[in-house]
């Protein structure tokens, strides 16, 4: 039609050729089937990732080089290329930083330099970005204090890190506790949250937050509305409070309404709101404490696990992928939109390291380094230089 077009004499801008396709799939991706798009733009030389983060409309990734992409959707300058530009494709961050690790938010994105220096962009509302203000950046910010970070999480409205000796900092909107400094007041600098804790990693979810500690045991605080701190009931707590029934953990991932853990033996348990399947329990029950991750596929062993919106995905030792939850948009990678209860095998016979659950999408980097995401991807977030949504695996295109 766009030839059409042209050939009576019209011409169209990139973003006009876009908006044009995105109404001419609308019916099609609405039932939900995935569509052939336009030939994407002819991808460079192939990028090397060693992680990538799936956000709510963006997702983000760090490659071996130490450059930070994002791409997808680009409001509040989420993306980090100094504009509110959407991108198809990756784009690099503005830095000129060696960043090892980068994470993607509902409205943000953080990362952390080889010296330990972190750094935030894109929405600044409530103080999520640590900069001391509320202002929205549009390029790779400073997070206030001086603190050497070994490593950060952005969530919903708030972020959480772990400097180098283990100490856990979080900031932003703490209305709920979120930050587990004792207040629900929000920061707009980096805040203690307890000064007796040394944790390995941090993970904030959309208004409640959990971490690892170095023996292992996982803590959560923020909201409880549904049961996602694991403690055995619905109060929400202002400070790191212990996950009942004595599991170790080697990983934790908080969602948005629901937690899941990799225990030291290679299991995955999840707790909190449990529609859609969410929990991988077999039903869509509420937890209120850790439940294990239905057993029926036998010698399952768990590496990695990453808590989502609506769904989750894991990664097992030998590298296959599962998702399970909302199918909506292809977020679960199954060829189809089927609601999972329990793990269901992401197509591909791909080989990750790990993965990463976003609102409506997903993204994971396997073992030689290439990003592939799949899910809704009407805004770009998958990577693939087409406004369309995948079922399936589908590469990310290199910058």
């Amino acid at each position: 039609m766009l030839e059409t077009l042209r050939s009576a004499g019209l011409r169209f801008g990139r973003h006009a050729r876009i908006a044009l396709f995105v109404v001419l799939l609308a019916s099609v991706v609405a039932c939900g089937e995935e569509v052939e798009g336009p030939a994407p733009p002819e991808p460079g030389p192939p990028a090397v990732y060693t992680v990538t983060d799936a956000g709510g409309r963006h997702s983000c990734g760090a490659t071996e080089t130490g450059a930070a992409f994002c791409w997808g959707a680009g409001e509040s300058g989420r993306l980090g290329r100094g504009n509110e530009q959407p991108s198809l494709q990756p784009v690099r961050a503005a830095s000129s930083r060696t960043l090892v690790q980068v994470t993607a938010g509902v409205g943000h994105t953080c990362a952390v330099d080889e010296d330990g220096v972190a750094l935030c962009w894109g929405e600044g509302e409530d103080g999520r970005l640590g900069t001391g203000a509320l202002q929205d950046r549009a390029t790779p910010a400073l997070v206030g204090g001086s603190i050497t970070f070994a490593q950060v999480s952005a969530g919903g409205n708030h972020s959480c890190g772990v400097d180098s000796d283990g100490l856990g900092y979080c900031w932003g909107d703490g209305d709920l506790g979120q930050l587990g400094n004792g207040l629900v007041t929000d920061r707009t600098t980096p805040a203690l949250v307890d000064d007796q804790l040394r944790f390995r990693e941090i993970s904030a979810g959309r208004f409640h937050s959990c971490g690892l500690t170095r023996d292992d045991a996982a803590l959560c605080w923020g909201s409880a509305e549904f049961g996602q701190l694991g403690t055995g009931n619905t109060n929400s707590r202002l400070v790191p409070t212990i996950v009942v029934d004595g599991l170790t953990f080697i990983q934790v991932s908080a969602g948005s309404e629901h937690t899941c853990g990799v225990t030291t033996d290679n299991e995955v348990f999840c707790w909190g709101a449990g529609s859609f399947g969410r929990l991988g329990t077999g039903n869509t029950i509420d937890r209120l404490r850790p439940q294990q991750v239905s057993e029926r596929l036998e010698n399952l062993e768990w590496n990695q696990v990453s808590a989502g919106e609506l769904h989750t995905c894991g990664v097992t030792v030998d590298g296959a992928a599962y998702c399970w939850g909302a199918g909506e948009s292809g977020r679960l990678g199954t060829g189809n939109e089927f609601d999972r209860l329990e793990p269901a095998a992401v197509l591909g016979g791909l080989e990750f390291t790990r993965v990463s659950a976003g609102v409506s999408h997903t993204c994971g980097v396997t073992t030689d380094g290439a990003a592939f995401c799949w899910g809704l991807g009407e805004e770009g977030q998958l990577g693939t230089g087409t406004p369309v949504t995948r079922l399936a695996p589908t590469r990310v295109l290199s910058s």
